[in-house]
């Protein structure tokens, strides 16, 4: 099993655990998780996706 906590200004939050798997989607999470990322509310209808890049206000497409 992995468990992640996120921690917000410090304090540790909410946690997310799942199962260790072969699934594909569940090792790119896990690597995602284990990166320090940044977590930002979009959108539901928002076209930004896997690819994009963020700068701390803007969401760019990626550049072909």
């Amino acid at each position: 099993m992995k468990r992640y906590l996120f921690i917000v200004n410090g304090e540790v939050g909410p946690d997310l655990a799942f199962e260790e798997t072969a699934n594909v989607q569940r090792a790119a999470l896990a690597a995602v998780l284990s990166s320090d990322p940044k977590v930002v509310e979009v959108d539901p209808e928002s076209e930004v996706g896997i690819g994009w890049t963020w700068d701390g206000q803007n969401f760019f497409p990626p550049v072909e």
